[in-house]
This record gives structure tokens, C-alpha cells and sequence, in this order.
């Protein structure tokens, strides 16, 4: 499953699984967003969880729905030269207009790299703009 756009494609972002309690996905780490010590910088993990965490959220919303990140709180755990990470979502509720979900980003080897947790602010199509 792959999701269209630049901003995915820049990252190295596809949903690698998703359905109505959360996702999976997956970010193939570009050279360009490595550290200058040759780990993955935390901004870009925290930029998976963003992206991650909102199709957990999406996938509870009708297509039209709008989500924006209100609070992401990012614990990182371990430092990581993996290329290959993975992000675990959940949607932890999800209300008329507010939404919290949870995850974790691993590495390809199982190592736990940061959890997370963030607040979106949802607007309804159906109850106009």
C-alpha cells in the first residue's frame, strides 16, 4: 500500500498496513535525512510519527474529513543507524473533534528507537468549513 505525494516520496514513506484501529509504516531512511554521526535524526522520526500517527486517525474519518497535529510528545529511547524503520500506530480515541493516537517507531532489527503520543485537532466535512 503506498500513499501518493512528494512529501511521502521524499521521506521514504509507505503505509505498510492499515485498518480501523491503526497502521503501520514503513520509512526507507533517505541518505539526505541521515545525521551528520551517521544516525537517524530525531527530527525525522518525529516527522514519521507525525505522518503515521495521522493515518492511524484517518483511517477512523470519512475521506473528506481534515486532520491537524494539535501536540505530538516524542520519547526517544535509543539512538539508530537503521535505514529501514517502522512506525506502529494505534487511534486511542477519536471524537467529533479532537483525536489522540499512539505508537512506537522500531527499527528493522526489533529495536525500540522512541514512542509517542499526539493530539489532532479533526474538522468534519459534514459540518461545513
Amino acid at each position: 500500500m503506498t500513499a501518493a505525494g512528494g512529501f511521502w516520496d521524499y521521506l521514504g514513506l509507505r503505509i505498510e498496513s492499515a485498518d480501523a484501529d491503526g497502521a503501520v509504516v514503513r520509512m526507507d531512511v533517505p541518505d539526505a535525512l541521515m545525521s551528520p554521526f551517521g544516525t537517524v535524526h530525531g527530527g525525522i522520526v518525529a516527522a514519521l510519527f507525525d505522518t503515521a500517527l495521522a493515518v492511524a486517525v484517518a483511517r477512523r474519518l470519512d475521506a473528506a474529513d481534515r486532520i491537524a497535529t494539535h501536540a505530538l510528545q516524542v520519547t526517544y529511547v535509543a539512538f539508530t543507524t537503521a535505514r529501514v524503520l517502522r512506525c506502529r500506530t494505534r487511534a486511542v480515541s477519536v471524537r467529533r473533534g479532537v483525536a489522540t493516537a499512539e505508537g512506537d517507531v522500531v527499527a528493522d532489527d526489533g529495536t525500540l528507537v522512541a514512542k509517542a503520543l499526539a493530539t489532532f485537532g479533526l474538522r468534519r466535512a459534514s459540518e461545513g468549513a
